[in-house]
């Protein structure tokens, strides 16, 4: 088959991009021939493998997300794709993973931002934008096969756009399991400890992931807090506000190293003693995964998606209130002790088996053949397309 993958990034860093670039390697190994839609990407040599480019107007979020979704449209529109999968805001898949759930529900979160952050976002654009482009893709002529990561976002998008339920199927997100495992090197994960300052008899808490704001960084250094010099933590991820965080933290004498984005969370998994997942809003959180995957004892936010697949106490922690910096700490409390981290440790990797990435990859595959079976409607032509957005945007690539 000839597939068109359309996402703004191209990247083994980050818990969808990881997984974009898993489900590339295996297209290609299966041999598909792959295009890849985005802004920004990483070089992965393969001849059946060929990158376009997709510009987006940086003039705030709203106009930015559009724009890219015009212009991804455009080009996808130049070529015939057996299947076209979308995994970002675009107008134009014939299947999309949906791992940003209905807007209006996301807008719950983004109502608790700065004033400045919402004055500098264009967030009326922002808002404008994103219901439009949604409402095109749950109300086109031919809605696609939609592979919702949660059940919470097949709920939103049956509520919200009274969708077709036999078009939405839940696929939770994965972990590879069979590169995500427990430590097998002791003395390595050790060095890596001693490297980062933390004794032996410390415990690590990691928390993995990008935006610190909605993945609850402050959270989690308040909860450790009380508990410090015994518990430290560790921020793998990226955030254009990390040194903000980085004073934050140095200000109130925190134990806790923010280490960047790293192309392989693995060294960390393996040397850190549990995982936190304190975010405020989340469809998934394959990060979550494959830490349950490297047999990490979690705590994760009852608003992550993640959540569905665990039972409280059994194989992970959950978090009612992500915010709640107090339950949090209670929760470290309750895995200082290491039979208890161990305990629940096993049982992570057990759930983690079930979602391996191979099975999820396997159910993706049978979406593109049942979207090749059953034939399309041809993509609408771009003077329709500009009708249906309400607006005929003036720029073209050519």
């Amino acid at each position: 088959m000839k597939i068109a993958i359309n996402h703004t990034r191209f990247s083994r860093s980050g818990g969808i991009e990881r997984y974009i670039y898993r489900l590339v390697e295996r297209l290609l190994s299966d041999g598909h021939e792959v295009h890849c839609f985005a802004r920004r990407w990483e070089p992965l040599e393969h001849p059946r493998l060929f990158f376009h480019w997709v510009p987006a107007i940086p003039l705030g979020e709203g106009v930015k997300a559009l724009s890219f979704a015009y212009f991804s449209s455009y080009l996808l529109g130049r070529q015939r794709f057996d299947v076209i999968h979308g995994f970002t805001k675009g107008f134009r898949q014939d299947v999309y993973t949906d791992g940003s759930g209905a807007f209006d529900e996301y807008l719950g979160y983004l109502r608790s931002a700065s004033l400045w952050r919402r004055v500098t976002t264009f967030r009326p654009l922002l808002v404008y934008a994103s219901r439009k482009i949604e409402a095109l893709r749950y109300r086109a002529p031919a809605p696609p096969v939609v592979l919702a990561m949660s059940q919470r976002t097949r709920r939103q998008i049956l509520e919200r756009h009274r969708y077709p339920a036999d078009r939405i199927e839940v696929l939770h997100g994965s972990a590879d399991t069979a590169k995500f495992r427990p430590a097998a090197d002791p003395k390595a994960a050790r060095a890596l400890r001693q490297s980062l300052g933390a004794s032996d008899g410390a415990v690590v808490a990691l928390l993995v992931g990008n935006d610190f704001r909605r993945k609850g960084v402050r959270t989690a250094l308040e909860a450790a807090r009380g508990l410090m010099p015994e518990c430290i933590l560790w921020v793998v991820g990226f955030d254009r506000r990390a040194r903000s965080y980085e004073a934050w933290a140095r200000s109130r004498n925190l134990a806790c190293r923010f280490l960047g984005a790293q192309p392989d969370p693995r060294p960390f998994l393996h040397a850190a003693d549990l995982f936190v997942f304190p975010s405020r809003y989340d469809i998934f959180g394959n990060a979550a995964l494959e830490a349950m995957a490297c047999g990490l004892p979690c705590i994760l936010s009852a608003e992550a998606g993640v959540s569905e697949v665990v039972s409280h106490g059994e194989d992970a922690l959950v978090l009612a209130r992500p915010t709640d910096a107090g339950e949090l700490r209670r929760h470290l409390q309750r895995l200082s002790d290491p039979s208890e981290r161990r305990r629940i440790g096993r049982a992570a990797r057990r759930t983690a088996e079930q979602y391996g990435l191979e099975k999820n990859l396997d159910r993706v595959l049978n979406a593109y053949h049942h979207v090749v079976g059953q034939g399309r409607a041809p993509p609408p032509e771009s003077s329709e397309l500009h009708e249906r957005l309400g607006f005929a945007p003036r720029v073209a690539i050519l």
